[in-house]
């Protein structure tokens, strides 16, 4: 029974025709009503209702992303690009984030000194993947570190509570890695990119340290592990943008 005839089922058919469709109307309490027009009604209202949890999800997500304020309106196409490193860059992290949405799980490393808009391309991303209904986070290595350390002195949470958590995004964009003592903290950020890996999870991971610094921090075996199912890495070796009121 299709969902015309279900409305119209067991109503008396009057003479009077929907002038839209073409058919017989029905006794509908005191009313005729046209099936077809009913169904319809009744279909853009189920649609209405979906977009607005549709939108709410959504929000939701943009929220839970914790993009920097600054980066607000950061997207791909008021990223200014000045050089080939930059159109380069862009390239890469677009293409990533077609990658993602195709199912791809390899991680990123962006490293480069301060300023050169590795930041917005990240916050770039993750609005695009979010608009696709995607799961993406952004948090600095340090408070990353912070939060896990946290835990220790809270009755209702633990260290391996809040790793899970960070596990859940789709991707999880990790800024200013390697600011953070070389002790402790390194420990919990690792912990964290340990988790991911073991749960297929990919991690952006942007750096003002040279690839070959980055690699030693995180050490052979995280390296290894980081590159596991191809690695995108992006080199952002320009001068400081903001000093030029660029990006």
């Amino acid at each position: 029974m299709n969902a015309m005839t279900s409305f119209s089922f067991g109503l008396k058919k009057v003479q009077e025709i929907c002038t839209k469709h073409n058919v017989a109307m029905v006794q509908a309490g005191p009313y005729h009503k046209c099936p077809k027009c009913a169904v319809e009604y009744h279909e853009q209202q189920l649609a209405q209702a979906q977009a607005e949890v549709d939108h709410m999800v959504r929000q939701k997500h943009f929220d839970g992303a914790m993009l920097p304020e600054r980066h607000a309106h950061s997207g791909f196409k008021n990223y200014l690009v000045n050089n080939a490193g930059q159109q380069n860059a862009l390239n890469h992290i677009v293409s990533y984030a077609k990658g993602m949405l195709n199912g791809e799980k390899n991680n990123l490393l962006m490293v480069g000194p301060t300023g050169t808009g590795k930041t917005h391309l990240s916050c770039a991303m993750a609005k695009t993947l979010l608009k696709k209904g995607k799961h993406a986070r952004y948090i600095t290595s340090e408070d990353l570190a912070q939060r896990i350390m946290n835990a220790w002195e809270q009755p209702d949470a633990t260290e391996k509570s809040v790793i899970y958590a960070f596990t859940q995004y789709d991707l999880l964009i990790l800024d200013e890695y390697g600011l953070h003592d070389r002790d402790k903290r390194r420990e919990m950020v690792h912990k964290v990119l340990y988790a991911r890996y073991d749960r297929m999870k990919p991690t952006m991971l942007i750096s003002n340290l040279t690839l070959e610094e980055l690699q030693k921090d995180l050490g052979d075996r995280l390296w290894s592990r980081f590159q596991q199912g191809g690695l995108t890495i992006v080199e952002c070796n320009w001068a400081d943008q903001r000093l030029g009121g660029g990006v």
